[in-house]
């Protein structure tokens, strides 16, 4: 059908990342709703740094077991109210909120910014000599969204969603036409980032679906 659940954040997480009883709830109304598709049910992140909110779900090794309880908390609902759940597909966002991060602190961002703006700058407070993300630190984040992507296929999700949108760190590259280096300038240097972290989820989770907003 074409009724799907979109990737909303819902910021009631733990402090490191795992779902609580709240968070499963929603996630068994997802699976109770009807919706076929549950497109990223929501943003998680690879690291707590990462997270544009201290209640953010973060997959990671430590937190795998929980975020597999949480999906199959959706599915056992859905197979309860419908029988069977062949026709489900479930995915992951996965997300860098980049400039917008605020991983331990709602009153306190703690952006991670790929050049400075003299506006968005201003929004979140950054001062115009911070430190911008140097190409390793944007290439280590690549391998760790990589790796959440594993991670994910693990437990059963059938997709991830890069989320490339909203202004996060995915968005923010593909403007960095001021940046130096492999992630700034030409659109060819733009998309690096885009087309490294694809690529690596196709290596390494082969199999896995794969979606882009």
């Amino acid at each position: 059908n074409r009724f799907a659940i979109l990737p909303m954040e819902g910021w009631d997480s733990t402090p490191d990342g795992r779902p609580t009883e709240l968070t499963t709830r929603r996630w068994k109304r997802f699976g109770l709703s009807g919706a076929k598709l549950i497109f990223g049910g929501e943003a998680v992140t690879a690291r707590l740094e990462s997270r544009g909110n201290p209640n953010g779900l973060t997959l990671t090794s430590e937190t795998q077991k929980d975020m597999a309880a949480l999906l199959a908390a959706l599915v056992a609902a859905h197979e309860e109210r419908f029988g069977t759940s062949d026709d489900l597909l479930v995915g992951l966002q996965l997300s860098d909120a980049g400039r917008f991060t605020r991983p331990f602190d709602t009153k306190k961002p703690e952006p991670r910014v790929l050049y400075h703006h003299p506006i968005l700058d201003r929004t979140v407070g950054l001062a115009a000599d911070a430190p911008v993300l140097t190409d390793d630190d944007i290439a280590r984040t690549v391998d760790d969204l990589v790796h959440t992507a594993v991670l994910a296929q693990q437990i059963g999700v059938g997709f991830v969603d890069v989320k490339h949108c909203h202004g996060y760190l995915g968005h923010e590259v593909l403007s960095a036409v001021d940046r130096p280096g492999r992630y700034g300038g030409s659109f060819e240097n733009r998309t690096r980032f885009l087309r490294e972290v694809v690529a690596g989820i196709r290596s390494e989770a082969p199999g896995l679906d794969i979606g882009v907003r």
